[in-house]
């Protein structure tokens, strides 16, 4: 039985979510467009560790990359929310899926284990090829 969320929880449709690979590589980009503007900038360190701690748990660090990731998620219907769910916790199987992030257990979208499995086992390769 697929599980019912209110809009309360899934929050604003509008709003986009970043995966942490998203995020490390803004930072990345940011840090480095600020240092050719100004030579002497140093970041604060609290976005040292917010870039360190986004590097380490990155699954991917390709811009070309996260843009495939997301026009699979988009092709299956995702909302922003499952997106970042799925990419940041890096899931491997339906059942997983399906415990993990509730609102995927609709029968509706994936009328099945295999075709929920087939769409991550299509992420798992953007993962593995990094």
């Amino acid at each position: 039985m697929p599980a019912k969320v209110d809009d309360e929880v899934l929050g604003d449709k509008d709003i986009k979510v970043l995966t942490i690979s998203e995020v490390a590589c803004l930072i990345d980009e940011y840090v480095k467009g600020t240092q050719q503007r100004d030579a002497d900038y140093q970041p604060n360190p609290m976005l040292v560790k917010a870039a360190e701690y986004a590097s380490r748990f990155a699954t991917n660090k390709n811009r070309d990359t996260l843009q495939k990731i997301r026009e699979v998620i988009a092709h299956n219907q995702l909302s922003e929310l499952e997106l970042g769910l799925v990419a940041n916790l890096s899931i491997e199987t339906a059942d997983e899926a399906r415990k993990l992030v509730p609102t995927l257990d609709d029968r509706d979208r994936f009328p099945d284990d295999a075709t929920l499995d087939a769409l991550l086992k299509e992420l798992a390769t953007y993962r593995e090829f990094e």
